[in-house]
């Protein structure tokens, strides 16, 4: 119940999200929404890290104040920092949510020795990456991401929009807004008010 936009530029990263959350009931409907506070946004500045995420609000509650990730060492770019994500922060991020009681049940048909409920967007040392329900993670080649029930709506106008790595912020910025406006328009589950989060390449 979320839009989160994420653009890759070629000295930065700037990272767009909703504020609204949704309770449904058994029967697939929105009974509730609710607008979040600045101090529990989607997305949390944690040390150096920008962190999102999309889909249960305890993701949200434990990358805001529980989870401690570690500091990436000076100089960690290219395959050092996919290394780091990957033998680093995942397990760190794994311990954090199993230690606060958020994990998947085990069951019979998991296919995955661990599981969470959430789609995490991470973002440090300017660099993206997003954080499946199962510990993989992803980046992709094209700088543009979005997470979230609006993120075909989100993604589609980036396109349109023309956005791409050479943008400067600014330009980013105003894209990344319109981008999530179309979402909240034909999304009943993205609402404004609207936060942008900028971080440079280190």
């Amino acid at each position: 119940m979320t839009t989160i936009i994420a653009i890759q530029g070629l000295d930065y990263s700037l990272v767009c999200s909703d504020s609204r959350i949704s309770t449904v009931d058994e029967g697939g409907f929105a009974s509730q929404i609710t607008t979040l506070s600045s101090t529990s946004a989607k997305v949390a500045e944690n040390g150096r890290y920008l962190l999102g995420a999309a889909g249960d609000m305890r993701a949200i509650n434990i990358l805001h104040h529980a989870f401690t990730p570690p500091v990436v060492p000076p100089g960690t770019t290219g395959k050092k920092l996919d290394n780091f994500i990957t033998t680093k922060f995942i397990p760190s991020l794994r311990e954090c949510f199993e230690k606060q009681g958020y994990a998947a049940p085990e069951r019979d048909t998991s296919t995955h020795i661990a599981e969470h409920g959430s789609t995490i967007l991470v973002v440090v040392s300017g660099c993206i990456y997003v954080v499946d329900g199962d510990y993989s993670w992803t980046s992709d080649i094209s700088g543009m991401y979005a997470l979230g029930t609006g993120s075909a709506y989100a993604l589609g106008a980036l396109h349109v929009l023309g956005s791409s790595k050479k943008m400067t912020v600014a330009q980013a910025k105003k894209a990344a807004l319109k981008a999530i406006a179309v979402a909240s328009k034909y999304d009943p589950y993205t609402g404004a008010p609207f936060h942008c989060h900028f971080q440079e390449k280190i």
